[in-house]
C-alpha cells in the first residue's frame, strides 16, 4: 500500500412579510434542522452513541445529512442539504485533454445528479429531474451504518463505472470514524480530482484549523496533555474562495453565533478549501460554507482502488480542537494502482 502523493394590498403583502419574519426569527437553534432541511424524500437512517447522531439519506446514495451532538448547541444540525451537491460526501472530477485543454468528463456523486448538464453536454441547460445515486445495499446497527453505493455523474444523471462503499461507526466517546473505499471499473485511464470528503454547512461564518499538526513532535507533546490549548486559528470568510491550505490534520466549519462546529480529521499535507457563500442561489439558509479535502493532478487507472479514513465530531470551538486532534490521524491510500 502507499500513501497519495459544496394600498391595501400592499398592507396585506407587508403584514405577511412581518409575520413570516417574526415566525422565522422566534425560530430556536434547536428547531433549526428540522425546519429548514427539505431533503430527499425516502428513507433517512440514523445511528447514535446517545450522545453524537449520523443520519443518512439512502434516496441520495447514503450521503450524510445530519450530524448532530445533543450536548451541543441543543443537538443543532449545520450540515447543508439543500441539494444532491451538498450534505457531507465524496465524488470524483474524471477529466480527459481535449484540443489541448483539460475537459471534465464524469462527476460520480455519491449523493447523485443535481438535474443541471454543463454547457459543453448540454447548450440548454437543465435536462432532467435531480436524481439519486443507488444504494445497492445497506445495513445499520445502533451505532454503526454500511452501504455500497453506485454513484451517478453529477451533470448527466448517467451511471457510472464507479462504485463507493461506505463505513461508520460511532464510537462510546462520540466520535463517528468513517471509512469509504473507491472502485474504479472506467474503461479508460482519466486525470483525477477527487474531494474527500467534502461538508457543507449553514450558518458557517467562520472556520478553524490546527497551526501545529497532532501528529508531529509538538502535536504529540500537546496530545498527551489532559487539558491541552492547541494552537489554531479562526478564519471569517464572507466569500468564496476564502482560502487554501495544506493539512495540518484537521479541519472545522464553524456557526459562531450557536458555538458550534463540526470538526473533521483531514491526511496531513492534502490540500484543503474552504469558504463561505454569502448568497445561495438556490433557496437555503446563509451564510452557506464549504470545506473540502483535495486530490488534485492524479491519475485514474482502470481497476484502482482507493481509501479513505477519517474521523468527524460536533464541539464547540474551545473544546472540538483538543478533541478531534486526539483521534487517529485521518489516511488516504492506494489498495491496488491498477488492474
Amino acid at each position: 500500500m502507499k500513501s497519495f502523493k459544496l394600498s391595501t394590498n400592499k398592507n396585506r403583502v407587508y403584514l405577511l412579510i412581518v409575520c413570516l419574519v417574526w415566525a422565522f426569527a422566534g425560530i430556536p437553534a434547536s428547531a433549526y434542522s428540522k425546519h429548514f432541511r427539505p431533503g430527499a424524500k425516502g428513507k433517512d437512517v440514523t445511528i447514535s452513541n446517545g450522545g453524537l447522531s449520523i443520519t443518512f439519506n439512502i434516496p441520495w446514495g447514503g450521503v450524510v445529512v445530519s450530524v448532530a451532538n445533543r450536548n451541543v448547541a441543543r443537538g443543532l444540525n449545520i450540515v447543508d442539504t439543500h441539494d444532491v451537491g451538498r450534505e457531507l460526501q465524496v465524488d470524483q472530477f474524471l477529466h480527459l485533454m481535449m484540443d489541448g485543454h483539460q475537459s471534465l468528463m464524469i462527476n460520480p456523486t455519491q449523493a447523485g445528479a443535481f438535474g443541471h448538464q454543463a454547457f459543453y453536454k448540454h447548450p440548454y441547460g437543465v435536462s432532467h429531474p435531480e436524481a439519486g445515486s443507488r444504494v445497492v445495499k445497506w445495513k445499520a446497527g445502533r451505532s454503526h451504518f454500511h452501504a455500497v453505493i453506485d454513484p451517478l455523474d453529477y451533470d448527466t444523471a448517467n451511471p457510472t463505472n464507479w462504485v463507493y462503499v461506505e463505513d461508520v461507526e460511532i464510537s462510546a466517546e462520540g466520535v463517528a470514524h468513517f471509512h469509504f473505499t473507491f472502485y474504479n471499473h472506467e474503461p479508460k485511464t482519466y486525470l483525477m480530482g477527487s474531494e474527500v470528503p467534502t461538508l457543507y454547512s449553514d450558518w458557517t461564518d467562520a472556520f478553524l484549523y490546527p497551526l501545529v499538526s497532532p501528529y508531529g513532535r509538538a502535536g504529540q507533546a500537546l496530545r498527551l496533555q489532559a487539558s491541552a490549548k492547541w494552537p489554531v486559528k479562526m478564519v471569517y470568510a464572507d466569500h468564496w474562495p476564502a482560502g487554501h491550505l495544506k493539512s495540518k490534520g484537521w479541519i472545522a466549519n464553524i456557526d459562531t453565533k450557536d458555538n458550534i462546529g463540526i470538526f473533521y480529521t483531514t491526511p496531513v499535507g492534502r490540500p484543503e478549501t474552504y469558504g463561505v457563500f454569502p448568497r445561495s442561489a438556490i433557496w437555503g439558509r446563509n451564510p452557506l460554507g464549504k470545506s473540502s479535502v483535495t486530490v488534485g493532478k492524479a491519475i485514474s487507472y482502470p481497476g484502482e482502488i482507493y481509501s479513505i479514513d477519517f474521523s468527524v465530531l460536533v464541539s464547540t470551538p474551545e473544546n472540538g480542537p483538543a478533541l478531534i486532534s486526539k483521534q487517529p490521524q485521518a489516511v488516504l491510500k492506494i489498495i491496488r494502482s491498477r488492474s
